[in-house]
């Protein structure tokens, strides 16, 4: 019999491509909005911005709690918002869907690519490397943030520049990638001015082409970014000054540099980048090893497409490497060019039976092992048991990664699309175990927001002078009062209903109607109503 089986898949080696990209919608798509907005991330920010456009409607000048925000351009304020109307709910499904989508669409950018170059299968595998990463998979890929949507731009910009380069059509080389640059400058301000402008520099001056950037060509493409960008912030002036926004885009990216952070942090920095970059990519970084295989230089030297994707990742990630707060989200669009490169020296070094590849493919095997156990304590543990039928989800993700090790083991031609199904089931095992115990962390939070506009009826709410807020609790309280929640430093109501930080008043000065939390702080926040004689004290001020 399993003969028979091993060679049907032999025959067919389709069917575990299929098999992956079936894997695909379970693993990203289930529990996608099980969490409440997830408050330690970014995300809530991104969340508050596209309401508070959609309740102002003003889509001109992003702002938070009524205050303006200078943080981001909104471009993919926009694209929630498009969501959100599709979707017709502001649903923290709704608000991670185009994360999901454009990972795919992502995924899919890769292949098209590096197809071209060394066929469907380092396509596919190139692509689904890079979903199957651990930080991607196993974090950023159900999260409403901003970067994997950024990154996809970014890459599909430098694959211009190559594939025109190659035709020798500079125009749309050009044109096309300053105008993914302008759109990813519209999403996230002056990083994509620097990804644009390192790639371009570098690569005219390696191939001796640097009076090509002073063509018309060249300046054509600078012309359409200065448009665009200009044309929103001229928009924007129309309701705002511009003093802050360009300083607050600069400030931005400066303040993760030496500048704020000193020499110590930046040696320090320096030796653990590399640490934590291949922990958040584990476990695909151990494909490393490659750097230090004999005849690493003369594979990039005699090949074009493989030394372009180099080029881009090293000169690309200095600037992260020497900047003390960079995130791995940062640089997402940097590992599929470092990935294309090492899974062609993977399938070079296997061919010749290489130990680098032996290396890499019994490392992979250990994780699908690992894998295997990992389910079989998730019924009996206290933190996991409680999943609803967790005896049978265990039993399946057991035996799907028990088949998957064993084909592993068996089918050396298709190891790593074999692993990349793994990974998958992994991420599926991840969905039903992980992610509900964290369900009432961040329930009880949204619950006490969302309370704290029910109490106040059809009142208006107002924050009280500078109480602490964060930005997921106002945007449940906003959509709630389905009203912007505002400061209120003057012109104290007893009508009015107030969100309080209870430090800044004593006891007797407010009517108390709801306490709740907020997730960084034991300290309740107060929903109360002002005496009479504390709105005459605060009004004399």
């Amino acid at each position: 019999m399993a003969k028979v089986v091993l060679d049907f898949f032999r025959r067919n080696p389709w069917f575990f491509y299929l098999f992956g990209v079936i894997m695909l919608f379970p693993a990203l798509f289930w529990h996608l909005g099980f969490l409440a907005i997830n408050f330690p991330t970014d995300e809530p920010t991104r969340s508050i911005v596209a309401l508070e456009m959609i309740l102002s409607g003003n889509y001109i000048v992003p702002t938070i709690n009524g205050e303006f925000y200078y943080n981001k351009p909104p471009l993919y304020n926009w694209i929630i918002i498009l969501y959100y109307k599709i979707a017709g709910n502001y649903s923290e499904f709704t608000l991670r869907l185009p994360v999901v989508i454009h990972l795919l669409l992502f995924g899919l950018t890769i292949f098209l690519f590096v197809r071209k170059h060394y066929g469907n299968k380092q396509g596919f595998i190139v692509a689904m490397l890079f979903i199957t990463s651990g930080r991607i998979l196993f974090w950023d890929s159900f999260l409403g943030l901003i970067d994997i949507t950024f990154s996809w731009l970014v890459y599909t910009s430098f694959m211009v520049i190559y594939h025109f380069h190659r035709k020798k059509n500079y125009l749309a080389l050009f044109v096309l990638s300053y105008l993914l640059t302008s759109v990813t400058f519209m999403m996230k301000g002056l990083p994509s001015l620097v990804f644009q402008g390192i790639t371009l520099l570098v690569f005219f001056i390696y191939n001796r082409e640097f009076k090509k950037l002073f063509s018309w060509q060249h300046f054509l493409g600078i012309g359409i970014l200065i448009l665009i960008a200009g044309s929103y912030y001229l928009a924007y002036f129309q309701y705002n000054t511009l003093d802050n926004v360009f300083t607050t885009l600069f400030s931005e990216s400066e303040k993760r540099t030496i500048i704020n952070y000193g020499w110590f942090r930046f040696v320090t920095h320096l030796f653990s980048f590399p640490l934590e970059m291949f922990y958040h990519f584990f476990p695909w970084s151990i494909l490393w090893i490659y750097f230090f295989r004999k005849g690493f230089r003369a594979t990039l030297a005699a090949d074009p497409f493989l030394k372009f994707n180099f080029m881009v990742f090293i000169f690309n990630i200095i600037i992260y490497w020497t900047s003390p707060e960079s995130y791995p989200r940062y640089i997402f669009m940097l590992f599929p060019p470092l990935f294309t490169l090492l899974v062609y020296m993977f399938f070079k070094d296997r061919a010749s039976n290489g130990i680098y590849s032996r290396i890499v493919e019994y490392f992979l095997l250990g994780v699908m092992v690992l894998g295997i156990i990992a389910a079989i304590p998730m019924p009996l543990l206290e933190q996991t048991g409680f999943v609803d039928q967790a005896w049978l989800k265990a039993s399946v993700m057991f035996t799907v990664m028990a088949i998957l090790t064993w084909l592993y083991w068996k089918l050396k031609d298709q190891r790593l699309v074999i692993f990349v199904a793994g990974m998958l089931m992994l991420r599926v095992g991840f969905d039903w175990f992980i992610i509900p115990p964290r369900y009432n962390d961040f329930q009880v939070h949204k619950e006490g927001a969302l309370k704290a506009a029910e109490v106040t009826g059809d009142g208006d709410l107002y924050i009280f002078k500078d109480s602490e807020t964060e930005h997921a609790t106002s945007f449940y309280v906003a959509l709630g009062k389905k009203k912007v929640l505002k400061f209120k430093h003057s012109d104290f109501s007893t009508e009015d209903y107030y969100y309080l930080d209870p430090r800044w008043l004593p006891e007797d000065a407010y009517i108390s109607l709801h306490d709740f939390q907020l997730f960084r702080h034991d300290q309740p926040m107060k929903i109360v109503k002002l005496k009479q004689e504390t709105v005459q004290e605060l009004n004399k001020k």
